[in-house]
This record gives structure tokens, sequence and C-alpha cells, in this order.
């Protein structure tokens, strides 16, 4: 057993080792490529260095390109409809971190066996207890394979807040606009330009939408269920109501985000009303004994070594 969890910790040492030293070579570079993305909406092509570095690279680029789309085409004719629309779910919810549904399922065998293979190969056959060392490989196998949904999920939390917290501003400058006189789709056009997010790529989305021939009802519609988000579902909803009975969008969406800003303070309010009880477990398994052991211990040394009498 303390076998296994040594492995573990190499395992999860080695690789974080590795992430550090790459995000530690490629730090410069990145934020580079982030600030001229943010600034000028494109990255800038890195300059040429040995050509017999870019040959060597392209090749295994091509490489990998080539036996990826073997991959994809075998798993197209494999996965099932069923699959594709459960995966096209999760990379929805998420912002579509993956290409298709077929990517992520191939990333997903390629990281089980990654993690796997290496312990079958290079463990497996110098173990002494082959069922213990088929039980690492299989748990860890499964691990590859989970870890990417788990992602998902870490995404689309982070989408939805995101989302929550960009709301009422948006909606803000989209009312100011809608008060000076310009129409629904210009100013949403127009806000989700200036400002970025995931909350104006989903509109600029529904705003493609609409003009490649959908209506502004079925376009929200689809807005509606692509975001998972119960208070902007709610306000989308409102705007599908008012743009059927013909109501003023600058008065719904101006009545909208003083509803949306009390729900975050009730959120927050909510939040601190939870903060004293998530500190009770820590206190008391973690303070509460060190603060006994520094206060009691001189006195219970005291009474250990020289007795009650002195």
């Amino acid at each position: 057993m303390l076998n296994v969890i040594l492995l573990f910790l190499m395992v999860g040492f080695f690789t974080t080792f590795l992430a550090a030293v790459l995000a530690s070579v490629f730090k410069k570079q990145l934020a580079f490529q982030a600030r001229v993305h943010k600034y000028f909406g494109e990255t800038l092509m890195p300059h040429k260095e040995d050509p017999l570095k870019e040959k060597k690279g392209g090749r295994l680029k091509e490489l990998f390109s080539v036996y990826w789309d073997k991959g994809t085409k075998v798993l197209n004719k494999r996965l099932s409809l069923n699959e594709r629309k459960k995966l096209d779910m999760l990379l929805r919810d998420a912002g579509y971190p993956f290409k298709s549904p077929i990517d992520f399922r191939l990333f997903q065998i390629v990281l089980s066996a990654g993690i796997s293979l290496p312990i079958f190969f290079l463990i497996l056959p110098l173990a002494e207890n082959k069922l213990l060392v088929w039980v690492m490989i299989f748990t860890l196998a499964m691990l590859g394979f989970r870890l990417p949904i788990f992602f998902l999920g870490k995404k689309r939390t982070a989408r939805i807040k995101a989302i929550n917290t960009a709301m009422p501003d948006y909606f803000d400058t989209v009312n100011l606009l809608l008060e000076a006189g310009m129409g629904l789709d210009l100013a949403l056009t127009e806000v989700s330009k200036k400002i970025k997010g995931p909350l104006a790529d989903e509109f600029l989305q529904t705003l493609e939408e609409m003009k490649l021939g959908k209506s502004r009802r079925e376009a929200f519609y689809d807005l509606r269920r692509r975001v998972p988000s119960d208070s902007f579902q709610s306000i989308i909803t409102a705007l599908i109501q008012a743009d059927q009975l013909g109501i003023g969008m600058a008065k719904v969406l101006g009545n909208l985000t003083i509803r949306i800003r009390e729900q975050r303070r009730e959120a927050a309010r909510e939040q601190a009303m939870k903060a004293p009880v998530k500190m009770l477990f820590p206190m008391v398994f973690f303070i509460f004994p060190s603060l006994f052991i520094v206060i009691l211990g001189p006195l219970v040394i005291y009474l250990v070594t020289k007795g009650l009498g002195g």
C-alpha cells in the first residue's frame, strides 16, 4: 500500500513539476500573445528561427494531425447519436473548449491511455503483486477518462459566474443606448463589441443567427437554452415576452437590471451568512487544538514534572 501511495505522489509531483517548467518557459510568450489578442483581435506570428527546428516541429504537427484525423474518423463511426448529444450539451455549457464531441472523446481516450500505459509497460513486468498493479492501471485509466469531464464542469461553473457578473453592466449599457433612441439589435451589437466576455459572445452568436434568417424570438429561445444560468434565462424570458406583447424594451431592461443587482446583493448576503458555518469545522479541528496546546501545554508540562504539590 505504501508503494502505491508513493507512486501516486511521484506521478503527481512530476506532472506538477513539468507543468510549472512549461509555464515558466513560455510565460512571457503566452502573456504577449494574450495582450496582442486582447487589443488587436489576432495573434502575431513568432519570429522565424532555425529552419531545421521549424521542419521538425512542422513534421511533428503533421504527424499529430494525421493520426488525430484518423482517430476522429474511427470514433465518428462508433460514437452513437445519444452520446454525441450528451457531449455536445456538456461542451455547450462549458463554452466549447473543444471543437466537437468527437475531439473531446478522442482527448479522453488519449489522456487515459497516456496515464495508464506507462505503468503497464514499465511497472507491471517488474512488479511482484500483479493484481495491485492492474488495479492501479485501471484506476489511472478511469481517472484520465473522467478528468476532462471534471474540467468541463469547472469551465461551466466559471462561465456561469462570468455571465452573472457581467449582466448588470451589460444590460445597463444596452438600456442607455435604447433610451438614446437606438434599436435593440443595434444596441446589443455595439455593447457586445465593446464589452468582451462569454455574455457578449453569446449575444453576438444570437445576432449572427438572426442575420441568417432566424426570428428574434427563435434566436432568444436558442440563447436561453445555451446558457445554463437561471437569472440569465429569466431575463431572456422577460425579453421574449416583452417583444411578443410590444412593451418598450428600455423600461423592461431598466426593471431587469434593478432586479439583477438585488439578486446579487441577496446572494452576497447568503454567502456571508454561510461563512460562520463553514468556518466551524476548520476552527474545531485545526485552530482550537493549536490554541489549547499553546495555552495549556506549559501547564501540563509543569504538572507532569513537578506534580500538584509544586
